[in-house]
């Protein structure tokens, strides 16, 4: 079944299994699996027991809890997102991430608030075709996965990713990442082709910031060498 069409009212939509287009603003959707494709826009807070899909243009407002997620095509979000497992791919402007993996290729100019999870995963997708010689004619400022807060989990590796601060256990600052601070523990890989302002290790007092985020600086700070 397909819900399709501008949906509007007061009330917990339940669904099963379900395809989704469209404008849709209810307090609550609930279900199995719910796949949005097409052009949709939704203000509502999920509660999807399975998976949940976004495909081509998605603009939403509210909370979404769902173990599997997936999105693929330009998504827009404005909430809280908590999930097991996170795939994305294209175009994204989302707010509070967290799952335990996080898997996410960008093709252009992408932002979010803050990312918490467990293994997390940040790279550029491949430029293609003529893309890949016009590349230095275009605006590199567009090329790049921006994170206004905190990046944290206990496996961090990122790609062409602006972040104000990044804490883990083991973190690989890949090419074009621009980074003001990291806090790691086990291991910390820099690239070449990354700028990383300052660098520490994270003392076993500060062992709970991959918890709760919070950075309380370290006696032995150094900036990373570059």
């Amino acid at each position: 079944m397909t819900l399709r069409g501008n949906l509007e009212g007061n009330y917990e939509l339940r669904v099963g299994t379900r395809r989704a287009t469209g404008s849709m603003q209810v307090p609550k959707l609930s279900g199995n699996n719910v796949l949005w494709y097409g052009n949709s826009k939704a203000r509502c807070n999920m509660e999807i027991a399975r998976a949940l899909s976004f495909n081509d243009s998605f603009i939403g407002e509210g909370s979404i809890v769902c173990p599997i997620i997936k999105m693929n095509g330009s998504v827009t979000h404005r909430g809280r997102i908590t999930a097991q497992d996170l795939t994305a791919k294209g175009v994204l402007s989302l707010a509070i991430l967290e799952s335990n993996d996080i898997r996410i290729e960008f093709s252009e100019r992408s932002n979010c608030a803050s990312i918490t999870g467990k293994r997390i995963l940040i790279t550029r997708r491949p430029l293609e075709g003529l893309a890949r010689f016009f590349m230095p004619l275009m605006d590199t400022q567009d090329l790049f996965f921006y994170v206004s807060g905190d990046i944290t989990g206990d496996s961090v590796s990122l790609e062409n990713v602006v972040a104000d601060r990044v804490i883990g256990n083991d973190v690989i600052i890949g090419p074009g990442c621009r980074i003001n601070k990291v806090i790691y523990r086990d291991h910390i890989y820099i690239d070449e082709a990354a700028c990383v302002d300052w660098y520490e290790p994270k003392s076993d007092e500060a062992d709970g910031e991959l918890n709760n985020k919070q950075a309380d600086g370290a006696a032995n700070n150094k900036p990373a060498d570059r």
